[in-house]
């Protein structure tokens, strides 16, 4: 018997064609590396470095170094401690707003889908988390002037003295907190109406042969589907209300006195107003910590309801 093989042609690999492949994809990651870097972890690091220093703006050759004196002084620190305060409120109030309208208007537009209205009302909707806080900032501090704004004279037209919103201690915080909501509630709406549409019609038909009223739907039905979609968004909005500054220095900043002072203004005034770079460096570093301790519990929990 006579073997016979067969020989088959193989294209021969080119090293050079390998080579130009790792240049191409390192030609696309080294920018957005290097953007990284230069733009989230040198300052960073820079900032937990002058954490630990005693340093002005206007000399920053003259560093002292003083360890941890920064956070200590910033526990004790009772400016800082009424804008932790602050910042807790207004993030816990306007969530809990953002949470409760969301989903109101989210089974509104749910129930006005297959309606050609209906999708015109929801791109009206969603306008306000498109305009840029200063903007938002600036449009009502104008709605809300005590004399020129047309809040107080419709107030004035029924017969109600409208307040002072943003030189009233009483009404600062709280006109803020709704100023944020209203901007936001309609992402919330958006990641609700996003997980109301995944439901299955037959748990709605099986609810209504059940005779559940609309609470009982919300309650067993609804608010379960759509749990990790309500904490993702949640962490997320809280990322957000740990660093809101534009919107406080258009229409308060942080005035009347301490009334709406927040983490982020607090470290702006120590780093530009009064110049203590180190001071306002651990500040800074706090709001990240917080941030960063706030995620790691969420998304723990939402590990575990995924389970």
């Amino acid at each position: 018997m006579t073997d016979i093989t067969t020989h088959i042609d193989r294209p021969a690999v080119q090293p050079h064609s390998i080579d130009g492949e790792r240049m191409t994809r390192l030609l696309f990651i080294v920018p957005a590396v290097v953007y990284l870097l230069l733009l989230s972890v040198f300052p960073f690091i820079y900032s937990v470095y002058l954490s630990l220093y005693d340093v002005k703006l206007t000399q920053m050759h003259r560093k002292w170094f003083v360890g941890l004196e920064n956070y200590q002084t910033l526990l004790t620190d009772t400016l800082f401690l009424k804008a932790v305060q602050n910042t807790v409120v207004l993030t816990t109030v306007s969530i809990g707003l953002e949470l409760a309208l969301g989903f109101l208007c989210a089974k509104v537009f749910l129930s006005l889908r297959e309606m050609r209205a209906g999708q015109v009302l929801r791109s009206m909707t969603i306008l306000p988390m498109m305009i840029t806080p200063i903007c938002v900032g600036l449009m009502f501090s104008y709605i809300l002037n005590p004399t020129l704004g047309i809040a107080n004279y419709l107030l004035g037209g029924i017969g109600i003295e409208g307040p002072s919103w943003f030189g009233d201690p009483a009404f600062a915080l709280p006109a803020v907190i709704a100023i944020n909501a209203w901007q936001w509630t309609p992402f919330m709406m958006l990641l609700m109406l996003a997980g109301l549409v995944s439901i299955p019609d037959s748990l709605y038909e099986a609810a209504e042969l059940e005779g559940a009223k609309w609470h009982h739907v919300a309650r067993w039905i609804e608010l379960p589907a759509i749990r990790d979609v309500i904490l993702v968004g949640v962490i997320l909005r809280v990322i957000d209300n740990l660093k809101l500054f534009d919107l406080v220095y258009v229409t308060t900043r942080g005035g009347p006195g301490d009334a709406t002072e927040l983490i982020t203004f607090f470290a702006y005034r120590q780093d530009f107003r009064f110049f203590q770079v180190g001071y306002g460096s651990a500040a800074s570093v706090i709001i990240l910590l917080m941030s960063i301790v706030v995620t790691t519990i969420a998304v723990t929990y939402l590990r575990r309801v995924q389970k």
